[in-house]
């Protein structure tokens, strides 16, 4: 069974908006800061499920397509940890107050990954 995001995931996950706009007080570009990090935080989950498929692909895999499968983890989870760290640094030279939201904005995300996760597998 493949995993993917659903639109259940998209849904739950523009619950934080309401939280971007509470964190900001309604500051627009903060907001558009924050809105832009939620966005990539989607794309992470997003990238994390590819990197599951072919973690699973390359464990029931044989020879040089499991090799090929672990090369794609290898390179999905770098764009991962890139994404994350890219949009930290982002934010942190944007304003540095805001990178404490960017982290409890995280925080939220991932435990919409979870529910998300859960009820979908």
């Amino acid at each position: 069974m493949e995993k993917k995001v659903t639109k259940k995931f998209y849904l739950i996950s523009l619950l934080n908006v309401v939280a971007i706009l509470f964190m900001t007080g309604g500051a627009l570009m903060d907001s558009l800061a924050l809105l832009g990090v939620l966005v990539v935080l989607v794309l992470n989950h997003t990238t994390l499920l590819k990197m599951v498929n072919e973690l699973a692909k390359s464990m029931t895999s044989e020879g040089d397509n499991a090799k090929q499968a672990l090369k794609k983890v290898l390179l999905l989870m770098m764009l991962k940890m890139t994404l994350l760290a890219a949009v930290v640094v982002m934010i942190y030279f944007y304003n540095k107050d805001l990178t404490p939201k960017v982290l409890l904005l995280m925080i939220f995300q991932l435990i919409i990954q979870v529910v998300s996760i859960k009820n979908n597998y």
